[in-house]
């Protein structure tokens, strides 16, 4: 597996493992989030600043720079433009539709974590 294959896989797991930690942690006051929520933002813009740089590494693009920087600061919006300067728009639209469902994926797993827990300790 390549380095952004294990970059992604982190990501995913990050998902998993804050999610299941929430259910140990009260949500910080009058709001719905936990402190590991806070902190794992933190750890979401590294990995996705790590993957667009890893990712150009393995593709040999030119160093994506500002993209890659503005996956890390701003994901949502970042990865799309990363992935248009990067590739043809098919295949950028393709890969970008991905990434929305990768971001599905990573949601559900933060639940299934929360509710695993919270199902193990009732």
């Amino acid at each position: 597996m390549n380095r952004p294959r294990w970059i992604l896989l982190a990501l995913a797991l990050s998902f998993l493992v804050v999610g299941a930690a929430d259910a140990f942690v009260p949500p910080l006051r009058s709001k719905d989030y936990t402190a590991f929520d806070v902190v794992h933002v933190f750890l979401i813009s590294a990995l996705c600043y790590m993957w667009c740089r890893a990712d150009g590494v393995v593709r040999g693009v030119p160093a994506p720079g500002r993209s890659a920087l503005l996956a890390g600061v701003f994901p949502v919006l970042g990865i799309p433009v990363y992935l248009f300067r990067t590739r043809p728009w098919q295949r950028a639209l393709l890969a970008t539709l991905g990434a929305a469902g990768f971001l599905v994926m990573g949601l559900v797993l933060a639940a299934v974590g929360t509710l695993s827990i919270e199902f193990m300790r009732s």
